[in-house]
C-alpha cells in the first residue's frame, strides 16, 4: 500500500469515529471538570480512543470482528451482535447523528425552531446518507480523500479561535468532578460509543483495505491497525480541544444542558455567522460520514443474518433511524446512557480476551465464564443508573462492591473471573500433562 493511500486510510478511519457523541461530549466535560480538566481527559481519553485502538487491534489478532465472540455459545454470541447492531445501530448512535446535526448546525440558524424543522432536516439527511452508504467500498476513496481534509480543515479553524480568543477562565468542578474527576471521565468516554462502534466498524475497514488491493489476511489487519491509529491521534487532539473549549465555556454557554448547545454557543460567540456557518459544514460532514460507516456495518450485519438483500435492510434502518431522532437530542441521550454502560463491559470484555486468546490454556473454558459474569455486574451498572434496582441493593453494592459508585462495579468481578478461570484451567492442563 502506497503511503498516500495509507494516510486516506487513516482519514477515513478518522472520519468514520468522529461523529456525534465524539463532539457533544467533550465540551460537556471540560465545561463540569473544570480546573480537574487534566485527570478527567486522561480518563476520557482511555475510554474513548484507548479502548476502540485496542479493538481493532484484537479484532485483528483473532482474525476478524465475527470471531471475538466466536467462543461463546451460539445464541449468546448471536444475541450480543443484534443489541450491538441495534444500539450503534437504528435506536442510538445512527438517530444521533441528525439530531446532533440540526441542534447544532441548523437550528442556531432558525429564529424559532419547531418540531417539524426536525423532521424535515432528519429525512432530507438520512435519505443523502442512503445512496453513500448502498456502496462502502467508495468510502475509502469518497471521504478519506475529499471530506475528511475538509472536516480537518474546518476543526482546526474552531480550536485556533478557541486558543487564541479563549471565552472565559476555567472554573471550579461540579458534580462528580469534585471529587472523582477521572473515574468520570471515564464513564462519559463510554459515551461515545466507539469502543463497540469499533467491533462493528472493524468489518467495513478491512472491506475498505482490500478494495486497495491488499488481500493477505496480516496485512489486512496491519494495516487496520495503522490506520486506527492515525484516526486515534486525530481523535485526541479533537476531544482535547472541546474540553478546552468546554471548560472555558461558562461565560458564553450558561445554561447549556447538553454539550451542542456548548458548541454552538461557543462558536457563535467566537465567530458570529460565520462561526455558524462553519459549525454547521463540520457537525454535519462528521456526523454524515459517521452514519454512512455504522448504517453500512448495520446493514451489513442484519443482511447477512436474516438474509435479506443489503439496501432493503440499510433502508429500514434509515427509516428507523428518522423516526427515533425526533424525540430530540436531550432524551436521546438519556435513554440510551443506562443501555450503553450495560453494553460497555461486554465489549470491554471481549477486547482484552481477545487480546489475550492466543496465551490462555482453556479459552473456550474463560470466555463464557467470564462473559457471563461480567454480564451481571454490568446488567447491575445499567439498572443502577437507571434507577431501577431496589433501593436495599443499591446500597449494599454501592458499600461492599468497589467501584459500583462510579458505574465501573464489573471490574473487580471481571478481573477475578478471567484470574480463576485461568488459573484453574492450566491447573486442569497441567494434572492431565502429569497423569
Amino acid at each position: 500500500m502506497r503511503f498516500r493511500e495509507l494516510i486516506s486510510l487513516g482519514l477515513m478511519t478518522f472520519a468514520l469515529f468522529l461523529g456525534a457523541g465524539n463532539v457533544i461530549y467533550p465540551p460537556v466535560v471540560g465545561q463540569h471538570a473544570g480546573h480537574e480538566l487534566l485527570a478527567a481527559a486522561i480518563g476520557f481519553l482511555l475510554t474513548a480512543i484507548g479502548l476502540p485502538l485496542l479493538a481493532l487491534v484484537a479484532i485483528a489478532r483473532v482474525g476478524g470482528s465475527e470471531k471475538i465472540t466466536n467462543l461463546l455459545p451460539q445464541w449468546c454470541s448471536q444475541a450480543f451482535w443484534v443489541i450491538l447492531f441495534l444500539v450503534i445501530g437504528p435506536l442510538f448512535a445512527i438517530p444521533r447523528m441528525a439530531v446532533v446535526s440540526y441542534e447544532m448546525g441548523f437550528a442556531p440558524l432558525l429564529s424559532h425552531p419547531q418540531n417539524w424543522h426536525l423532521f424535515v432536516f432528519s429525512t432530507a439527511f438520512y435519505s443523502l446518507v442512503l445512496p453513500f452508504a448502498i456502496r462502502p467500498s467508495l468510502l475509502a476513496k469518497n471521504v478519506g480523500r475529499y471530506i475528511t481534509p475538509i472536516l480537518v480543515l474546518l476543526l482546526a479553524v474552531i480550536a485556533w479561535g478557541t486558543l487564541t480568543s479563549p471565552k472565559g477562565a476555567i472554573a471550579s468542578p461540579v458534580g462528580m468532578y469534585v471529587m472523582h474527576p477521572f473515574a468520570e471521565g471515564l464513564l462519559q468516554g463510554y459515551m461515545t460509543m466507539d469502543c463497540i462502534a469499533a467491533l462493528g466498524f472493524g468489518a467495513v475497514i478491512g472491506l475498505s483495505v482490500r478494495q486497495l488491493g491488499i488481500k493477505d489476511p496480516v496485512m489486512v489487519a496491519k494495516y487496520s491497525a495503522y490506520a486506527g491509529v492515525i484516526a486515534g491521534v486525530g481523535l485526541a487532539l479533537v476531544y482535547l480541544m472541546l474540553m478546552y473549549l468546554g471548560a472555558t465555556s461558562h461565560s458564553v454557554a450558561t445554561g447549556a444542558t447538553n454539550g451542542a448547545e456548548i458548541l454552538a454557543d461557543y462558536v457563535a460567540a467566537l465567530f458570529g455567522l460565520p462561526g455558524k456557518l462553519a459549525l454547521t459544514a463540520v457537525i454535519t460532514l462528521a456526523c454524515f460520514t459517521t452514519a454512512i460507516g455504522v448504517g453500512s456495518a448495520c446493514a451489513n450485519y442484519f443482511s447477512t443474518l436474516l438474509k435479506v438483500p443489503y439496501a432493503l435492510v440499510l433502508t429500514v434502518v434509515m427509516v428507523i433511524s428518522t423516526a427515533v431522532s425526533n424525540v430530540g437530542l436531550t432524551k436521546l441521550i438519556s435513554i440510551s446512557v443506562p443501555t450503553v454502560v450495560m453494553l460497555y463491559p461486554l465489549a470491554i470484555a471481549l477486547i482484552i480476551m481477545g487480546l489475550l486468546r492466543s496465551k490462555m490454556p482453556k479459552p473456550a473454558v474463560i470466555y463464557p465464564c467470564t462473559f457471563a459474569v461480567v454480564t451481571v455486574f454490568a446488567v447491575l451498572d445499567g439498572l443502577n443508573i437507571a434507577k431501577l434496582l431496589p433501593l436495599g441493593l443499591a446500597e449494599n453494592l454501592d458499600q461492599y462492591l468497589p467501584l459500583f459508585k462510579y458505574q465501573l462495579g464489573w471490574v473487580l468481578p471481571f478481573l477475578l473471573s478471567i484470574v480463576m478461570t485461568w488459573y484453574l484451567t492450566l491447573s486442569s492442563n497441567k494434572k492431565v500433562i502429569a497423569a
